[in-house]
């Protein structure tokens, strides 16, 4: 098993962490340390790399700022209600 990929970031003095699970496809989203959401990731969201099994510093970049960008999106279109 693959380890997940996982990237933080403060927003608006919120601490968010995504968590990418290569096994199954899915994102977990963090909000101060506790889970709040699972989502299927989007199918293009690391492209053709990983398609490719490119293990190289640069693609890990890459998937990073993927998980990145998607963990900002997500705060920024609010959250589901609890």
């Amino acid at each position: 098993m693959k380890s997940p990929i996982r990237v933080g970031t403060h927003i608006e003095g919120i601490h968010w962490v995504a968590e990418y699970l290569q096994n199954t496809g899915a994102i977990r989203v963090f909000r101060d340390g506790q889970e709040i959401e699972t989502f299927d990731a989007p199918t293009s969201m690391f492209g053709e790399e990983r398609e490719a099994g490119s293990a190289s510093d640069a693609a890990s970049r890459a998937e990073e700022a993927a998980l990145l960008a998607t963990l900002r999106r997500y705060v920024a279109e609010g959250e589901p209600e609890e």
